[in-house]
């Protein structure tokens, strides 16, 4: 029976499939384009439109930063992120260090750390159960295999690993600007060079010198371009010389033994946090393994990369000239001021709110190139290339001996400036392991050093501050844009002038 018009015999039309590719295969199409491939043979070869591979070029930004960061097995073919990002991002980068440091990890494992981080960021409504541990693992693209054992290979050396595995991965998810180091040093703020060799050896336990220490943690990152503002911690919260301060140049917090502490590490975290993400920044800060640097959760802003306690102090970036070229110009400027003392036929006084302006006057001058070279000297990837062969800073400006002598003072023969700067870097910086022990070291320190807060203040010169009036401000600048004016300044320096001018005349608008 013949067909009618309508009865056609027809095929059914099925749509053709999209084709996905995995981030490996848009990882080579992004590069054969930008090789200048036609795009019409690349998107022959591989079985894809023309606009499928305008829009893996469109968003080239994320592959490449999936790819490059491990974040995601190369095989995946979609960038689904999951809920609990934080989470996953820290347990993928634990699982990539255990790899690299040839840790086994099974199930778990695995398991019992995601409830770990989970319980520091504060994800308390998170469980890990198997259903989301299969979820993870194939997210990620994890297999895990019994890892065969050599018997008669060397156990590999953790500062090689380090440098080769562990800290590429780091800087693979960060630039160079946001990725940072701090470190504590202990600081003899009054030390002299006449005291030198008096108190060279001692750790500053007991005695008069001990009163004059604070600690100092000074933090750059990688290129140079950023110092974090100074934290200084002393003695005493409100010392005399602070009285009527309202403000100061540098983040300043106080405990009996003037160290860096778990509390004090946390609040200066969250406000350094705090900063960042008012600059929608996402950083990682490089630490040293320590009771008084725990972690600290739901911080939004900061990654806290803690180094492990195996490593030498080489691998601490601030170490490496950060430190000592600050220590150098604040000597410079502490021994300066004492000679203009004496030439003057005045006493000598430098109090804690002195050394305050001082350090922060000092660690602005510290020099990019001096924070570049001492990263590169910690291991850290250079940021200027092989070859970039500048020289970090060298203070070597003051004969402190000639000029003393000058001004009728002897210091003792034989000392360096670099000796000097270095004499206090051994002193404690940190909390013990317990709470206890540093109660109890307090404790007889206290007894060992002073009596009382009044004691500690008359043995301290210079505490006493005399706040001047507004006209007596007015007149002193006044006095500093005459003197200024007839050298020669630069746009900087005017508008900082007329900002300082502004400032005292709307105090008295107040």
């Amino acid at each position: 029976m013949a067909e009618g018009p309508g009865e056609a015999s027809t095929l059914p039309i099925t749509a053709k499939k999209k084709k996905s590719l995995s981030i490996e295969e848009k990882i080579d199409i992004i590069n054969a384009v930008e090789s200048g491939k036609k795009k019409a043979e690349i998107a022959a070869e591989y079985g894809i439109k023309k606009n499928s591979l305008s829009s893996i070029m469109k968003n080239k930004d994320k592959v490449l930063e999936a790819f490059e960061s491990l974040r995601f097995d190369p095989k995946r073919k979609r960038l689904r992120t999951a809920f609990y990002t934080d989470l996953e991002e820290a347990l993928m980068r634990w699982y990539r260090i255990a790899q690299c440091l040839n840790v086994p990890v099974n199930g778990p494992m695995l398991r019992l750390k995601a409830n770990d981080f989970a319980q520091k960021l504060g994800h308390n409504d998170f469980k890990c159960s198997n259903g989301w541990l299969d979820r993870f693992k194939s997210r990620y693209g994890l297999v895990f295999r019994a890892q065969p054992v050599d018997p008669t290979a060397a156990p590999a050396d953790p500062s090689v690993v380090w440098c080769q595995n562990v800290l590429p991965y780091y800087l693979s998810d960060y630039r160079p600007k946001n990725v940072f180091n701090i470190k504590e040093t202990g600081l003899l703020y009054r030390m002299l060079p006449t005291n030198t060799f008096a108190f060279k050896g001692e750790t500053c336990s007991v005695g008069k010198l001990c009163k004059d220490r604070v600690t100092l943690v000074v933090g750059a990152n990688v290129d140079g371009s950023e110092k974090l503002p100074l934290l200084i911690i002393g003695k005493r919260r409100n010392p005399q010389c602070f009285t009527g301060i309202k403000s100061l140049p540098v983040h300043y917090e106080a405990n009996r033994m003037a160290w860096m502490t778990a509390d004090v590490f946390e609040q200066w975290m969250r406000k350094l946090d705090e900063k960042f993400q008012a600059e929608h920044r996402r950083v990682v800060v490089f630490v040293d393994s320590s009771p008084a640097h725990p972690e600290v959760t739901n911080l939004k802003s900061i990654e806290l990369a803690f180094l492990p306690t195996c490593l030498s102090s080489k691998f601490i970036a601030m170490n490496q000239g950060v430190i000592k070229s600050l220590k150098i110009k604040y000597r410079h400027c502490l021994v300066k001021k004492f000679l203009s003392s004496v030439e003057g036929g005045k006493e000598f006084t430098f109090s804690l709110l002195d050394a305050v302006d001082t350090l922060h006057l000092c660690w602005r001058s510290v020099t990019p190139e001096t924070i570049l070279k001492s990263y590169e000297k910690a291991g850290f990837q250079s940021q200027k290339g092989d070859g970039d062969t500048s020289e970090a800073e060298t203070d070597t400006g003051l004969d402190m001996v000639a000029h003393a002598l000058a001004a009728g003072v002897e210091f003792p023969e034989g000392i360096s400036i670099e000796e000097y700067a270095a004499l206090d870097d051994d002193l404690k910086t940190c909390e013990a392991a317990s709470n206890e022990e540093v109660a109890r070291e307090g404790k007889s320190e206290e007894s060992a050093s002073y009596t009382s807060d009044e004691e500690e203040d008359r043995g301290a010169p210079g505490t006493e501050l005399t706040l001047p009036s507004e006209t007596e401000a007015v007149t002193a600048l006044e006095t500093l844009k005459r003197f200024l004016r007839s050298q020669a300044m630069n746009d900087v320096l005017h508008n900082s002038l007329a900002d300082l001018e502004n400032f005292i005349n709307s105090l008295s608008s107040k």
